[in-house]
Formats: structure tokens, sequence, C-alpha cells
């Protein structure tokens, strides 16, 4: 009586099952982990800032921040262009200026240095190396009104003049000073410039 043959099945058969078996086990790469850490820390930030929420304070002082690192920014590519900038301000508003054709241009094309509208019932004053400015932009709201109305419109574009004037040498002249507030709101925020280029911001008190 013949014994009964038990048949293996070969070792190259079984390889590519074990194989799959152990790169399942390896788990997420490290470029998974990082993407999902990622977007996870992206959905905590929303969701924490959609249950706090932000005080009038805290936007004054960001929009005061802002203001900082877009004088900053624009101080860089001063430098690296070789270009003089310039700033002007309004009572709700501000924009960054170029100087082309021996002419100053707002800069246009630029989603970073456009023209920044402050939010809410936030208003600034500017001071000039401790001089107080009045601002008056009476002349700029009527140019844009329509040539019709303002048939020197050209004209008052060739004279645009900052009130604030960065230079290539990594220079910011004059000094100023602005404050930004909303009435009512005792807390406010200084963003301030000096000669040599540094710029920060500091809480004032009404």
């Amino acid at each position: 009586m013949k014994k009964p043959v038990f048949k293996q099945v070969p070792a190259f058969l079984k390889l590519p099952y074990s194989t799959n078996i152990k790169l399942r086990q390896h788990g997420f790469t490290l470029l998974e982990l990082l993407v999902v850490v990622v977007i996870v820390a992206i959905l905590f930030t929303y969701t924490t800032l959609a249950i706090r929420g932000d005080s009038v304070e805290d936007i004054i002082k960001q929009e005061a921040l802002r203001m900082e690192r877009l004088i900053e920014l624009a101080l860089e590519e001063s430098i690296l262009r070789g270009q003089e900038y310039g700033i002007e301000f309004s009572t709700d508003s501000y924009r960054f200026l170029r100087f082309e054709k021996n002419r100053w241009k707002p800069v246009s094309g630029d989603r970073i240095l456009r023209k920044r509208e402050l939010p809410l019932e936030m208003e600034l004053e500017l001071r000039l190396e401790d001089t107080e400015v009045v601002i008056d932009f009476s002349n700029e709201k009527s140019s844009g009104l329509g040539s019709s109305i303002n048939p020197d419109k050209d004209d008052k574009k060739d004279k645009l003049k900052p009130q604030i004037f960065i230079l290539s040498s990594g220079e910011i002249t004059p000094e100023f000073d602005v404050r930004l507030f909303i009435f009512g709101v005792e807390t406010s925020y200084f963003v301030i410039a000096r000669f040599d280029g540094s710029v920060s911001t500091e809480i004032s008190e009404f």
C-alpha cells in the first residue's frame, strides 16, 4: 500500500503573497503622514478661529501687523529692483507707489502690494517725524469720477507724490508713525518706521 503524497506549494508561488503582506504592514509613507498632519492642522486652525472669533482689538492688531509686513516687503523689493517706492495714505486706505519713467505710479499687477482698504470703521492717523499730517484726498476722489467731469485727470496722475519714500538704499524717509484705530475702542496700534528701514508695531492706549 502506497503512502499518500502531500504536495507542497512551491516557495516561488508563496513569495508574491507574503511580499504583499509585508508591503501592507509598512503602512503610510512619511510624505503621506506629513500631508495628513498639515491638513489636520489647517482644519484645526479654521475650527478654532470659527469658535473663538476675533475681537475688535485683534482686528486692529492684525491690520497693523499686515501693514508692517507690507512695508518691509516693499523695502526688500526696492532694494532688489534698485527702484524707489513710496506709500500714499488716506484716512481709510493706503497704497504703494513706484517711481517709473520719471513719475510716481500706483503699483499694479501685484496682488500683495495692491491698494489696501481698512476693514470695518477703522481709520488711520499719520505722523511724520513727530508732526501730525492732515490727510486730504479730495483731489484723488474727484479724479475717479471720469475724464468728462475732470479733464485734468491725467495731469493729476502725473502729480502723484507719496508721503513716505522707500529708497533702494534701504532707507525710509521721513520717519513716520501710523496709528490704526476705531472710534469707541480704547486700544489702538502704531506702525512705526525709522530712517534705517526698521519697522515695528506697538500697542497704544487712548
